[in-house]
């Protein structure tokens, strides 16, 4: 629990807090801009948060840079730190009398206040925890539209997932959560390694020729192995198979040499066979027929001296390609006469068996290596669309019972405050998106009440270890709600802080608790630090307070 806060810039240079309730006071004229929100805002400051500095703009060019020292007590120990306005995300250890010792980070120290509260939720920090229930004027978490939003750009979907586990809901969501991201990655680097020729590509298409040409190659394996004697007496057994196979893919080669060859005839014939027509070709036309028009016949000329050439640029490029195509497959009909020429020399070489069978053996394995990836890829994705539909189902049964857990708390809040006729607040919750849906009886506009009961339902349910409520959640609620809401807070052995003015208005009995449960009162005189500098003592225009 939170002992105490010091500051030479307060008034009372010491604040000290109880465990259970703890009230900041105001006056009965509900002064403004005296401090009691500024402290609702130091105490998160205690808490690690940061919004002291980012919302209280004028403390530092008023007060000028200064330090909060602060005491914890966890299992009769008492932990005591200081952290200040110049390097807030330092944190002091200090020894009994607050004299500073090493610094830790922000991040170390909210981590030591998540193990002494012993909050055992591994997948939420101590500020995603309990910043959303520090609800203070300035704060960005003050819509009753959107009570899960710490920030109001905050994701729905984040909102949601802090909920559950806040509840220690989200364990189930955790482990396929993990399963679905290794097989998301696994899948992700092979899309990778394909990208960058690590891995092979390969179609459906192309995995069936394979099964076709592994069970070829299985076969082959086999007949050798049952045969291996026979093969190492007679090899030229081995070696007409492969004489054979080398053989076809001659033949293959030399058919399409023929058709090309065959279509670079054509091509140089056409070359050499081209004619332009020449003038000199009109003139017995022009004795036929003198009338005729001469400028019309060079025009003819012309026209067919521009398709002469196109068509002979055309030709002169297709016999360009055929060549570079002959002279392809000439060198691959070379290639295949000297493996013949290698394989028919190695008759009688002994080596010659173990060659094939290690040649048969590589693309066996290379083949099979191929499928592997196809089949491992399939497989994953699979999987992937198992844990994907596994992941939804399980969202929705924790969505479930979160939601109907914090709805029943609140129905149970609204019922002992405001009694059985009361509305109830009601929470939907879905993967990506909630609603917070309240019922407005009291004619008031939004109810901020509502936000005070989605906090304590929360407090009560889980393992939460403080909230934060500034005076205005309680501007809309009635005098005799207020004095019950006061027992919720005291039914509770965790911390609560609290701000109320005007407190007499609830009654002699609820004034006399909200005053034994002070942690200060403050007012237009006893402002909280020492120096006052409100434009207008006195004011009641709503500040900040």
């Amino acid at each position: 629990m939170l002992l105490e806060i010091r500051s030479e810039q307060f008034r009372k240079k010491v604040v000290q807090f109880k465990i259970g309730l703890n009230v900041i006071l105001g006056d009965d004229n509900a002064t403004n801009s005296i401090g009691k929100s500024t402290l609702l805002m130091v105490i998160d400051f205690c808490f690690g948060g940061s919004d002291l500095l980012s919302h209280n703009t004028d403390l530092i060019p008023e007060l000028g840079h200064h330090d909060y020292s602060f005491a914890f007590r966890f299992e009769e120990q008492d932990h005591r730190f200081r952290r200040g306005t110049f390097e807030p995300s330092l944190v002091y250890i200090c020894d009994e009398t607050y004299s500073p010792g090493p610094p830790i980070s922000l991040q170390e120290y909210t981590a030591f206040l998540k193990q002494a509260y012993k909050i055992s939720l591994p997948d939420l920090s101590f500020r995603a925890l309990v910043g959303l229930y520090i609800r203070v004027w300035g704060k960005d978490n003050l819509s009753v539209e959107r009570p899960l939003n710490l920030d109001q750009r905050q994701a729905a979907g984040q909102c949601v997932d802090i909920l559950l586990k806040t509840f220690d809901r989200y364990s189930a969501i955790r482990d396929v959560t993990q399963q679905l991201s290794a097989a998301e990655g696994q899948i992700e680097a092979l899309r990778q390694a394909r990208k960058y020729d690590f891995v092979p590509k390969i179609s459906k298409r192309a995995y069936e020729e394979n099964d076709k040409r592994i069970n070829e190659l299985e076969r082959e394996m086999a007949d050798i192995r049952l045969n291996l004697a026979r093969y190492a007496t007679n090899l030229s057994e081995v070696v007409n198979k492969e004489v054979l196979q080398l053989k076809l893919q001659k033949d293959q080669l030399l058919a399409q040499r023929l058709s090309l060859a065959s279509r670079l005839q054509r091509v140089q014939g056409n070359l050499n066979g081209s004619r332009v027509i020449r003038s000199e070709s009109f003139r017995d036309l022009i004795n036929f027929f003198p009338e005729i028009s001469k400028d019309r016949l060079e025009k003819v000329e012309d026209f067919h001296r521009d398709v002469a050439r196109l068509l002979r640029t055309e030709l002169q490029e297709s016999e360009a390609q055929l060549d570079l195509e002959i002279s392809r497959i000439d060198g691959a009909i070379a290639e295949i006469d000297i493996g013949m020429s290698q394989t028919l020399s190695s008759v009688e070489q002994p080596n010659a068996l173990v060659e094939h069978v290690y040649r048969v053996s590589v693309e066996l394995d290379n083949t099979r290596g191929v499928n592997q990836i196809f089949d491992d890829e399939s497989a994953l994705k699979t999987r992937l669309g198992e844990l994907q539909e596994q992941l939804a189902l399980e969202k929705k049964n924790v969505l479930q019972i979160v939601e109907d857990t914090v709805n029943d708390g609140m129905r149970r809040v609204v019922t002992s405050v405001f009694g059985g006729e009361r509305k109830s607040p009601e929470l939907t919750l879905q993967e990506k998106s909630y609603k917070f849906k309240v019922y407005d009886d009291t004619g008031t506009g939004v109810a901020y009440s509502s936000l005070v009961v989605l906090d304590l339902t929360v407090f009560q349910a889980t393992v939460l270890p403080v909230v934060v409520h500034d005076t205005l959640l309680f501007k809309n609620i009635e005098n005799d709600s207020v004095s019950r809401l006061i027992q919720i807070y005291l039914n509770s052995n965790k911390q609560s802080f609290i701000a109320l003015d005007e407190i007499d208005k609830y009654g002699s009995e609820t004034a006399s608790i909200l005053r034994s449960r002070s942690a200060i009162a403050l007012d237009n005189v006893d402002v909280l630090y020492v120096k006052d500098w409100r434009p207008s003592r006195g004011s009641q225009k709503l500040v900040k307070e």
